[in-house]
């Protein structure tokens, strides 16, 4: 059976046919999830972020202008809500009783293998640079590099996405990641300083 082109679906989708939605939406969903993985990693909140996202995209759905692509637009949606959902507050604390863990005494489970806290800290510290120097750059960089270092597509995926040629998306992958990279240089020297 032939799929209907994405462009036609939008179009279809704008009249109100929610067949269309539906295929639009679904089309893009395990790519979505496996962003959102890779974010919070973890499923649940992963699966969380995408509902959510979803639910925004379909109300938003009537303003979406096709200056980028559909896959672009609602991962832009799904970065958004696992970014506003990492900074929750309900997601600092879980809640764990220690007489449900099978095979473990209650020293063993409460035994900390996460980082010591200057690294956790410091992991912090970085995501949020990381995510402020992305901010800034303009809207063109900022879709390649997102498409290239989040979402892990090829050279030749994100310019058939962008409607660029592998040229000029190889070009602007490597001015963002210059940029970005310049935008974490204060970071990282502070850090070698310390």
């Amino acid at each position: 059976m032939q799929q209907k082109p994405e462009l036609e679906l939008i179009a279809h989708g704008r009249q109100g046919d929610q067949a269309a939605i539906a295929e639009l939406f679904s089309r893009h969903y395990s790519p979505c999830l496996r962003l959102a993985r890779g974010i919070l990693h973890s499923e649940d909140d992963a699966l969380d972020a995408v509902q959510t996202a979803y639910l925004s995209a379909l109300q938003h759905f009537p303003a979406f202008r096709g200056e980028s692509s559909f896959r672009t637009w609602i991962s832009r949606i799904v970065i958004n809500c696992c970014v506003m959902q990492m900074r929750s507050p309900w997601r600092r604390a879980a809640w764990v009783r220690l007489d449900d863990q099978p095979g473990a005494s209650g020293v063993d489970f409460l035994a900390c293998h996460a980082p010591d806290p200057e690294k956790s800290a410091y992991s912090r510290e970085i995501h949020s640079a990381l995510a402020h120097a992305v901010s800034l750059l303009p809207s063109h960089l900022r879709d390649a590099f997102t498409l290239y270092s989040v979402l892990g597509l090829t050279v030749k995926e994100i310019a058939a996405t962008l409607g660029l040629t592998p040229a000029a998306t190889k070009t602007r992958v490597f001015r963002a990641r210059a940029k970005v990279r310049g935008h974490l240089q204060p970071v990282w020297s502070h850090r070698r300083a310390a």
